[in-house]
């Protein structure tokens, strides 16, 4: 692979303008090209109603918690509130003025659901804040559990309709690129060009958990480098290995 000369931010545009910021402040050249475009939704009655007579509440993502926590009653918090992964904990914390309950290693399903307290939850009532679709393993392992579960969907993912200029501008310059879901990644793929489709073969990939690695390898594309979810973790990687500023 080719010296990389800056960072390709694929999140949603507003989860990416905060890391832009920093990467500038540090003279690392980036672009944004969002390959998952957030709307909201809103949610079923019927859930809505469910949610606020629940035990607790499971946010699976920042998005959840900005799209999910504006249709909260006042005064019918759970007993518990639960995040996967540490930012989107940091964010309902900020939201709830609450504890939350959350993994300190990880940031899945799996690693939520290793913490003691869901071990044993026959008749707990868990609300899941989540967007349309997704994984029904966490859902599924909770009712294995004894759990009543139902999905709070408050937001939707749909793929951007069309390639912006700036992911041409940082393919034309080897960017590192940083991808947060398997979702964002088969968007990114699926808008690039077949020539752009070969550029992207020789790029360093920066992902956010194993089984993203998993769908990157079966695109053929460069085994990825997988980090923590989160900015520290990328800008460290970065500066160690490209240095703080690009050549």
């Amino acid at each position: 692979m080719n010296p990389s000369s800056g960072v390709l931010i694929t999140r949603p545009l507003h989860q990416a303008q905060c890391l832009a910021q920093r990467l500038g402040s540090l003279g690392i050249k980036h672009w944004i090209f969002p390959a998952l475009d957030i709307f909201p939704r809103e949610p079923d009655p019927a859930s809505l109603e469910f949610a606020h007579h629940a035990h607790g509440w499971i946010f699976i993502s920042a998005n959840a918690v900005q799209q999910g926590w504006p249709w909260v009653k006042p005064g019918t918090e759970p007993a518990w509130l639960a995040a996967i992964g540490q930012t989107t904990a940091g964010r309902l914390r900020e939201v709830s003025s609450r504890q939350v309950l959350h993994p300190q290693h990880g940031a899945d399903s799996e690693a939520l659901l290793a913490l003691p307290e869901f071990q044993q939850l026959d008749g707990i009532k868990i609300a899941i804040f989540r967007g349309r679709g997704g994984r029904e393993w966490l859902k599924q392992t909770l009712i294995q559990r004894g759990a009543t579960v139902v999905y709070v969907e408050c937001y939707e993912r749909q793929r951007p309709v069309a390639p912006t200029p700036e992911l041409a501008t940082a393919l034309a310059q080897n960017a590192t690129i940083q991808v947060q879901s398997t979702e964002a990644l088969h968007n990114l793929w699926e808008l690039c060009s077949p020539v752009q489709r070969q550029t992207l073969r020789q790029c360093t990939f920066i992902v956010s958990h194993p089984r993203i690695a998993s769908a990157v390898s079966a695109l053929g594309l460069p085994t990825p480098v997988v980090l923590p979810n989160g900015d520290d973790a990328l800008i460290e990687w970065w500066t160690s290995h490209q240095g703080p500023e690009n050549p």
